[in-house]
């Protein structure tokens, strides 16, 4: 099969970008902002933002890129999603809708960094930061091929899917036998905190809590691992987190008794 060279282009950028998030073990859109477009045969970054490249379908292993990486967010993705580069505000048309899809995954990574609104088959506009991707649904009732509209007043690249957003996982096993006597001891804290770390870092997203010892631990959370932690909280950590905060009213979370290091000799009821 011939490619061509607009073809070879958009490939090597999601390969450059699909590298350079595994180096970097975080899961990112791959796809990247015009200014670090590399030359891809005879096209240039140049021409590439002079001309916008036309819709483009993705091919099976780039695909499986967007979601091998977690750039797709949490989804399986249903059918080729298609793709193009714009110095400006843009539409794709997906493809038909595959049986029984629902929503639409949009990523995109723009320059200069910000956000931008996404609209799909003329619903409400979503606000989606760049270098992130959104799920968004789409009216059973929309007909023919959709638009997925998408402004930002600057060079971006986009891409667009049918997808199924994945199950929310229940309790972990972990979690549920933490709870089952109606306590959680400061080593189960500890415990289902260490599950979600471990959780996150297998997503792509190392969570650093630090050397201290708080009452309540408190961490920030980029938006690219928003949906990781989506999943992994409610697998992990989410109830366990809320009954131990519960137990401990006086520490509410980013207050400074909250913060203070945890001295199991003022909590004998949950210290074990």
């Amino acid at each position: 099969m011939t490619t061509k060279p607009r073809d070879r282009a958009l490939r090597a950028l999601l390969v450059d970008r699909v590298e350079r998030s595994v180096r970097r073990r975080r899961w990112l859109v791959p796809t990247v902002g015009v200014g670090a477009f590399v030359a891809a045969g005879a096209l240039t970054a140049g021409a590439l933002v002079g001309t916008g490249l036309l819709q483009q379908t993705l091919a099976p292993e780039d695909a499986a890129a967007l979601v091998g990486t977690g750039a797709a967010g949490d989804v399986t993705l249903l059918g080729a999603p298609v793709a193009r580069v714009s110095d400006g505000p843009t539409s794709l048309t997906l493809p038909g809708r595959p049986s029984g899809a629902q929503h639409v995954a949009v990523g995109l990574q723009c320059a200069p960094t910000g956000t931008a609104s996404v609209t799909v088959a003329g619903g409400a506009p979503t606000t989606a930061d760049c270098g992130t991707s959104v799920v968004l649904p789409v009216r059973a009732d929309a007909a023919g091929r959709p638009t997925v509209q998408v402004e930002h007043e600057g060079p971006m690249t986009v891409w667009a899917s049918w997808a199924r957003p994945d199950p929310v996982p229940g309790p972990s096993p972990q979690q549920q036998a933490a709870l089952e006597d109606g306590v959680v001891t400061r080593s189960e804290y500890v415990a289902a905190w260490d599950r979600y770390v471990g959780c996150m870092r297998a997503s792509g997203h190392p969570v650093d809590l630090g050397p201290e010892q708080p009452v309540v631990f408190a961490i920030g959370i980029p938006v690219e691992a928003v949906q990781a932690d989506g999943r992994c909280g409610p697998s992990e950590l989410s109830d366990v987190d809320s009954m131990w905060q519960d137990e401990h009213p006086d520490a509410q979370q980013y207050t400074p008794a909250a913060g203070a290091r945890y001295d199991p000799a003022t909590d004998p009821e949950y210290a074990g």
